[in-house]
């Protein structure tokens, strides 16, 4: 199964607190918590940026998450570059094209993307989270996690989701 999330912010404490939480920590046990219920070790997650606030909260977020994951960094994972190398972390720069599942992924909402016009690409984007899933106008779901109950979402649920609203 391939699953997708952003700005999890591992290790943030101000953005825990807006979360509700009395603390990073707790914030982090949470959204790890939330996102091995779904991933198995098998699966593959794309984090599509704002991964973790600094390098110690980062690595140790790591090595407890399911899932072989892929980045694609904003500019605050840029913090992480060498904890992201160690833990075998894939990292991809600018959007990434999925032939296999027909998506655009990148980490802002971008205004035109391959395939928009001819095949009905799906586009999932992180950032923050004024950027809404537009899927009366666009094929486009922002996937930042306060948006997702603080976890990653299946490409198979917002395949469903974008077939309901056709």
């Amino acid at each position: 199964m391939i699953y997708v999330t952003s700005d999890t912010f591992f290790g943030r404490t101000a953005l825990a607190k807006q979360r509700g939480f009395s603390s990073a920590q707790e914030m982090d046990n949470e959204i790890i918590l939330n996102w091995n219920e779904k991933v198995k070790p098998s699966d593959i997650v794309w984090h599509l940026g704002n991964f973790g606030w600094d390098v110690i909260s980062s690595e140790e977020a790591l090595v407890r998450l399911n899932g072989t994951i892929n980045l694609i960094p904003s500019e605050i994972d840029e913090n992480i570059n060498d904890v992201l190398r160690i833990q075998g972390v894939g990292k991809y720069t600018g959007y990434k094209i999925i032939e296999s599942i027909n998506c655009v992924l990148s980490h802002w909402p971008l205004a035109d993307w391959p395939g928009k016009r001819n095949n009905n690409s799906l586009h999932l984007h992180g950032g923050d989270k004024e950027y809404k899933s537009e899927l009366m106008i666009e094929k486009r779901f922002n996937v930042n996690c306060d948006l997702w109950s603080l976890s990653p979402v299946s490409i198979e649920s917002l395949n469903e989701i974008k077939e309901m609203v056709k």
